[in-house]
C-alpha cells in the first residue's frame, strides 16, 4: 500500500481532484452485513468467505450512479462544476467523512455511524457550489470496547486505533498480486475476497440473519475456474478487482487450511494445469499444509525442472511439509 504515503497531500487536498472545488459532499451508503458467528462446516463443504460489501453489483459502479443523479440536482441549484468520486483516485474519504459529520473512527479503523456501524462504503462529491458545512463528528463512541482488535485473525490491529496493511486479510485477498506470505496463510482461513470478522463483532453494527449463497462460494469452482467462468460470475461484483488469478490463490490457500483430504484433487489438477505460477504455487503449499499420502504423492511426482523458480521452491517446502503429515489444520473458523 505504498501509494497511499507517495500520493499523501494529493489525498489531503480534494482541490486536486476539482480545482475549483468550493465544497465536498460526502454519502455514507449501507449494505447488507452477514452474521457475525463462525461458518463451522466450511472444511467438509469446502466453501469459502466473501466479505459483505462485495455482493451484489459492484458498490463503485451503484454508488456512483446515485451520486451521478445528486450532481444534476446540484448543477439544476447552481453548480457549474461537479465531480464524482467513489473510492477511486487519491482522496482521504474516511478523513472527509469525519468532518463531514457522519462518523468516528472505530478501532478497526474504519469510520463507524450511530445507524450502520461500519457497515457502509462511502462516496463523494466535489462542487464549486459554496455550501454551508455540517459540523464535523467530534465524538467517539468505541469507549472501552476493543472487541475488535483480538478479532483479528491475523493481529493487523492495534488500539491507536491503526491497521499494519501488510497482515490485513483484504489486503492479502484482494491488493496483493503475488504470493501470500507464508506465515499468514493458515491465519486466513477460508476468506478468499475481503474479511468481515473485526466489523461482525462491533456492537454497533446490526447483522442480518441470511447467509446469500454468494458469500459461500464453493472453493474447488473458485479454484478451477476458467478465465471466461471467472468474468461470468463476477465481472459486474467489486470481486473483480482480485481478478481469477487472486481469487484462485486465495481459493487454493482456503483448501489447503480445510484439511480435507477431498481438496487433493481439485488442488493437485490446479499443481498440474494452471497457467498462472502464483496459483500453482499455492496450490503446492496447501498439499503440504493438508499432508497425507495422496498430497505427498502429487508433490513427489511433479517435476520442478521446468518450473518457475518460486513455484520450484513452493513445492520443494510443500513435499517436505507433506511426508511430516502436514500440519494440524489449525484454528476452527
Amino acid at each position: 500500500m505504498d501509494f497511499l504515503e507517495r500520493d499523501l497531500e494529493r489525498r489531503l487536498t480534494p482541490r486536486n481532484c476539482l480545482p475549483e472545488a468550493r465544497t465536498v459532499i460526502v454519502c455514507a451508503y449501507p449494505y447488507p452485513s452477514v452474521p457475525a458467528g463462525p461458518d463451522p462446516g466450511w472444511r467438509t463443504r469446502l466453501t469459502g468467505r466473501i466479505a459483505a460489501y462485495a455482493r451484489g453489483h459492484d458498490y463503485h459502479d451503484v454508488l456512483s450512479e446515485r451520486l451521478r443523479s445528486l450532481c444534476e440536482d446540484l448543477h439544476r441549484a447552481g453548480a457549474g462544476r461537479t465531480r464524482v468520486h467513489v473510492d477511486f483516485g487519491p482522496l482521504a474519504e474516511k478523513d472527509l467523512a469525519r468532518r463531514a459529520g457522519i462518523g468516528w473512527y472505530g478501532h478497526n479503523t474504519n469510520v463507524l455511524t450511530k445507524r450502520h456501524g461500519s457497515f457502509v462504503v462511502l462516496g463523494c462529491i466535489l462542487t464549486d457550489l459554496d455550501l454551508a458545512p455540517d459540523p464535523p463528528f467530534t465524538e467517539e463512541h468505541c469507549g472501552t470496547c476493543r472487541s475488535c482488535i483480538p478479532a483479528c485473525p491475523t493481529n493487523a490491529l492495534d488500539s491507536g486505533p491503526t491497521i499494519d496493511a501488510s497482515r490485513c486479510i483484504s489486503y492479502l485477498t484482494i491488493e496483493l498480486r503475488g504470493p501470500i506470505p507464508m506465515s499468514l496463510r493458515p491465519l486466513i482461513g477460508n476468506w478468499v475476497f475481503g474479511c468481515d470478522d473485526c466489523q461482525t463483532v462491533c456492537p454497533w453494527n446490526a447483522q442480518s440473519n441470511a447467509i446469500p449463497p454468494f458469500l459461500r462460494p464453493s472453493l474447488v469452482d473458485l479454484l478451477s475456474n476458467s478465465e471466461n467462468a471467472f468474468q461470468a460470475a463476477y465481472a459486474a461484483t467489486a470481486v473483480a478487482r482480485a481478478k481469477r488469478r487472486g481469487l484462485a490463490r486465495n481459493a487454493a490457500v482456503a483448501l489447503g487450511n480445510s484439511g480435507n483430504a477431498e481438496a487433493v484433487d481439485p488442488l493437485a489438477r490446479a499443481l498440474r494445469e494452471d497457467r498462472d505460477p502464483i496459483v500453482r504455487g499455492h496450490a503446492a503449499w496447501a498439499l503440504g499444509r493438508i499432508g497425507g499420502r495422496e498430497a505427498t504423492k502429487v508433490l513427489v511426482g511433479t517435476p520442478t525442472v521446468s518450473e518457475a523458480p518460486p513455484v520450484a521452491a513452493e513445492i520443494r517446502a510443500a513435499t517436505v511439509t507433506a511426508r511430516r503429515g502436514g500440519p494440524s489444520p489449525g484454528p476452527r473458523l
